[in-house]
């Protein structure tokens, strides 16, 4: 795979994870804010270590962001903090299972990567470029590319698209409950988290990804 190719990729994981972080910001009241940047850099970190495509670097960067977070308020002792962190948890897990564009192998194909100017823009913001203008570029350059993507926001896009597969097939998709399982064992450890709770949506989240999966297969 090319570099212009790769950095296309991570221009648009990028831009996707920010508008995900602004959306879960905005679902909480202002004083949760802080405990909202925590528990997403929690999540982000526990999901990076995980994940054997993450590079070493930045898994060290993750649990470093975290470790700063956590030393600007005594998060771990405060109950809401332990609500906030398995909202979080529970809601990463439905952005990995959704039924969307962005959760399709046939996305790259959609928004012909191939051809997106985007990874060259993004490989100038990786070399040191910081402007305004470059990362607005590069914010329009995205959303352009979104739009051969219409069921992006969807949470049924088997219904729509004919084309749609899910990363995700209803047996692999065991190996993701089974790290999120194994994450909210490590919260439980480290701050209170119900695992109880957390538990319970995952079932409730597992029946409804194989009930999704049966009805595109049929």
């Amino acid at each position: 795979m090319s570099d212009k190719i790769t950095f296309s990729e991570l221009a648009l994981l990028y831009e996707l994870n920010k508008r995900t972080s602004a959306k879960r910001l905005a679902s909480f009241p202002e004083e949760l804010k802080y405990f909202v940047m925590l528990a997403m850099s929690i999540v982000g970190a526990e999901n990076a270590k995980r994940i054997n495509e993450t590079p070493q670097a930045v898994v060290d960067d993750s649990e470093g962001f975290v470790s700063k977070l956590l030393s600007l308020a005594d998060a771990k002792s405060d109950d809401r903090f332990r609500h906030v962190l398995e909202s979080c948890l529970i809601e990463s897990l439905k952005d990995e299972l959704r039924f969307n564009c962005t959760n399709c192998l046939n996305f790259n194909r959609c928004i012909d990567i191939n051809s997106l100017s985007v990874g060259e823009l993004f490989m100038k913001r990786m070399g040191g470029d910081e402007s305004e203008s470059l990362r607005k570029e590069i914010s329009i350059a995205v959303e352009n590319a979104l739009k051969n993507t219409p069921y992006a926001e969807s949470e049924d896009a088997h219904k729509h698209c004919s084309r749609f597969e899910h990363n995700y097939s209803s047996t692999s998709v065991a190996e993701v409950f089974g790290r999120y399982a194994e994450i909210a064992t490590e919260l439980k450890h480290e701050y209170n988290l119900d695992y109880s709770e957390v538990q319970a949506a995952m079932l409730q989240l597992n029946m409804d990804f194989y009930e999704k999966s049966k009805s595109r297969e049929n």
